[in-house]
């Protein structure tokens, strides 16, 4: 006797499905959940394709798959320079640490600690910064960070970091 791994009941003979992707070894009254191996593709059916004089071929064609979107590409990121931004505004403004604070009502600790990238600002704090200090402090994911690099499509490769000796 073998156990449906299903539902656990003890049958003679199980079946081999596929249900929800996994292949399981069933009772008969489980098999109807899945599909069989033989008929499951996840490329789904080959499409009949009419070909020159109407003859009629089994190419499998693959579709092409759109990534789906994801709300993280939306999102706009904090700089890698932050804290070097807020501190070239603020000295700019001719205001030290203490007067800002005073101005966002924040605390100096809290703006030194943003400067010196211990704290990354949230939200709410980067949208007063960039409005009292007329900066931007975000950019989109997807977008290439001036921060770094030359601006080359391909980005760093190795040889970029290599020194050869002659």
């Amino acid at each position: 006797m073998q156990m449906c791994e299903l539902c656990g009941k003890l049958v003679d003979k199980l079946h081999k499905v596929i249900i929800e992707g996994s292949e399981m070894y069933v009772c008969k009254e489980c098999a109807k959940f899945g599909k069989s191996p033989k008929t499951y593709s996840r490329l789904g059916k080959k499409p009949t394709i009419i070909g020159k004089g109407g003859i009629t071929t089994n190419k499998q064609v693959k579709k092409p798959v759109k990534r789906r979107r994801d709300i993280f590409d939306t999102l706009p990121m904090l700089r890698e320079d932050y804290g070097d931004v807020i501190r070239e505004a603020r000295e700019k403004r001719g205001l030290s640490i203490e007067e800002l604070a005073k101005k966002l009502k924040m605390k100096a600790s809290t703006l030194q600690k943003f400067e010196r990238y211990e704290l990354e600002p949230n939200e709410r704090e980067i949208k007063i910064l960039e409005k009292e200090l007329k900066i931007t402090l975000t950019e989109s994911v997807g977008e290439e960070s001036s921060y770094y690099g030359s601006g080359d499509e391909d980005g760093f490769t190795l040889g970029d970091f290599i020194k050869i000796k002659k």
